[in-house]
């Protein structure tokens, strides 16, 4: 899976302080589960191969998939790669993401990682055996 990350290579992007947080907060503990370096966790820009698609079919993650893919993919053994994308600000308007909303968003995506975690690995139609 190749995954655009807007803090690779030479990017300019700024977020707010709170999102920054979150995004830091996901990728270490992505990045620790994984044991590969994940610097853009809810990145939805993503690029998968058939085997990933596969995977997806069989087990795809409904509240969060950003964030719970990276892990589902970790765990199944299949190579993440990150790749630069620039994003231009946003010309106007205001996220509706509030403070309390990111706290409560933090809360529940580290929940459904942890059990995303002890879920039992999907089987794989065209295999026949868990991933």
């Amino acid at each position: 899976m190749v995954v655009g990350s807007r803090f690779v290579g030479e990017s300019k992007y700024r977020a707010s302080i709170m999102r920054r947080l979150g995004i830091s907060l996901l990728s270490g503990v992505i990045s620790i589960i994984n044991r590969q370096i994940i610097t853009d966790p809810t990145s939805g820009f993503r690029a998968v191969n058939r085997r990933a698609m596969e995977l997806f079919v069989a087990d795809y993650p409904q509240d969060y998939p950003e964030p719970e893919v990276l892990v589902l993919v970790g765990r199944c053994g299949l190579k993440i790669e990150e790749v630069a994308v620039r994003i231009d600000p946003r010309f106007y308007g205001e996220s509706s993401i509030t403070r309390i909303r990111s706290a409560y968003y933090m809360i529940k995506v580290l929940l459904a990682i942890f059990v995303d975690i002890f879920k039992r690995r999907p089987i794989l139609k065209e295999e026949g055996r868990t991933c």
